[in-house]
């Protein structure tokens, strides 16, 4: 009679309590370890070599010899400038006195020359129909009119020229960016083609980067790279722009050890979009190359 006793079914809510408590952490286990060992290779791992962010630098240099203005405009070392802003100004006193002396000259040639030109229409009249006109008169007077035309042409000329040189006594910030290098100070005088001060562009140009032979990396343009700042907290994609035709030697500061020299191909970057990964010019990045070359 005992054989014929049925098993009491387990309830649902008993079981579904085993399920929670045996299966679902060992579920849990093997998908967090899958996608920790996924993450780890993708994105936290070691990467594929490194990379700088190369600086878009511009070099002011001095338009002509002058001595520099003390100005409250004149920046500081690391001081951030605005494309368009005053930074210096040369001393240009000399310059307009030249310049308006010129144009004094040019107006008293100007009055010569309309007097001329008169002479010559009286003269030009006269000689027509064979009047009694004086040839050799009238050749002469146009000799003068060619002469007078060729000093105001020589005398224009300079005066554009001395606006140039005016309007270059003002120096201007041609992007907007940090000052990185100032070589001179107000009150020095500077000769042309010196350096005055050097500004930095606020973000780099691209990243530079160079693959060892060995590595099983094969560079190519569009393919994609994961950027990671040494910090290795954010990360961005980005995509190769060009590659080195042959192997070069690697800076000191991108070398693995820094007293073994190393070779590599040269590869060119872009520049990841800055709110996802903001990188400051100069700055070493790692990098993880792609395999797959989609666009």
């Amino acid at each position: 009679m005992a054989d014929n006793i049925e098993p009491i079914p387990t309830p649902m809510k008993l079981q579904m309590k085993r399920v929670r408590y045996q299966v679902l952490p060992a579920l849990i286990f093997t998908i967090s370890l899958t996608l920790t060992v996924v993450l780890w290779k993708d994105y936290a791992g070691p990467g594929h070599g490194m990379g700088e962010v190369t600086p878009v630098t511009v070099k002011i240099s001095a338009a002509h010899d002058g001595k520099l203005v003390e100005s409250a405009s004149y920046p500081r070392l690391y001081d951030h400038v605005n494309a368009g802003d005053l930074l210096a100004r040369f001393e240009a006193g000399a310059l307009i006195e030249e310049q308006s002396r010129l144009n004094d000259e040019m107006s008293k040639k100007q009055g010569e020359l309309s007097q001329v030109q008169k002479q010559l229409e009286e003269a030009t009249k006269a000689n027509k129909g064979d009047k009694g006109g004086d040839k050799a008169t009238l050749d002469g007077l146009k000799q003068q009119v060619a002469a007078l035309r060729g000093v105001l042409d020589e005398q224009r000329s300079r005066f554009n020229h001395l606006n140039k040189q005016i309007e270059a006594a003002n120096i201007t910030a041609p992007i907007s960016g940090t000052v990185t290098a100032i070589k001179h100070q107000p009150n020095e005088f500077v000769k042309q083609g010196q350096e005055v001060m050097t500004i930095t562009q606020d973000g780099g140009a691209y990243i530079l980067s160079y693959v060892r032979p060995g590595t099983g990396i094969v560079p190519k343009k569009d393919m994609r790279v994961l950027v990671r700042g040494q910090s290795g907290r954010k990360s961005a994609e980005s995509r190769v722009q060009e590659v080195g035709t042959q192997v070069e030697p690697i800076p000191e500061h991108q070398l693995t050890n820094s007293k073994k020299p190393e070779w590599g191909i040269a590869v060119r970057i872009a520049m990841p979009r800055e709110e996802l990964l903001p990188l400051r010019p100069g700055e070493l990045v790692v990098l993880n190359f792609r395999s797959d070359v989609d666009k």
